[in-house]
């Protein structure tokens, strides 16, 4: 037994240094995973102070994307900077100063109008698929935003009433106001939850 003892002793002895090697490795990996994730908290909750546009009555303070509409600026919660000071415009609001919570829902379909104009005037009213990534016609908008499948016929509907052909007409084709009434009209109709 000595003699194989002795024989593999320097084998015993390599393999319980790489166990304990790998032991150290592993702690130290786990202490240093530990270390950068309690930096990047703090890091996370300085920015989230450093963004803040205000508190609220209880002084806790809120990133922008999570104020309460109480204390968050309308400005602030909106993505496109020129819809928002057209609303404020239309609306006689100070763009600068009026928060998220005075924007009522006439503001926010005004809001939503300009944007479809803007930003997929050139998408056409009808169709549900498409070789392109992203919103390919107001019907699919619509669809979406509504969670039904009755936008083809709102939109049809509509555009018989403002003589317009659906079937070769563009976003850009309906004025703001059109938009508007084309979105209410597939709020009724869809079983999207009401106020």
């Amino acid at each position: 037994m000595s003699k194989a003892w002795k024989r593999y002793k320097v084998l015993l002895a390599a393999g319980g240094m790489a166990i304990c090697m790998t032991a150290g490795l592993g702690m130290g990996i786990h202490w240093s995973r530990n270390h950068m994730e309690k930096e990047v908290v703090q890091a996370a909750e300085a920015d989230m102070t450093a963004a803040s546009p205000g508190a609220d009555e209880n002084g806790i303070i809120y990133p922008v994307e999570e104020a309460p509409d109480e204390v968050r600026l309308y400005k602030e919660a909106v993505i496109d900077e020129e819809v928002a000071k057209k609303v404020c415009e239309k609306y006689h609001l100070d763009y600068d100063t009026v928060l998220d919570k005075d924007i009522t829902r006439d503001m926010r379909n005004y809001e939503e109008a300009l944007w479809l104009l803007k930003d997929i005037g050139s998408a056409p009213l009808l169709g549900k698929a498409g070789l392109g990534i992203g919103i390919i016609s107001l019907e699919v908008y619509i669809n979406d935003v509504y969670a039904f499948d009755g936008g083809e016929e709102v939109i049809k509907d509509a555009c018989k009433e403002y003589g317009i052909n659906p079937n070769k007409a563009v976003v850009s084709d309906l004025t703001a106001e059109q938009l508007i009434e084309i979105g209410e009209n597939a709020y009724e109709t869809s079983d999207h939850p009401k106020n």
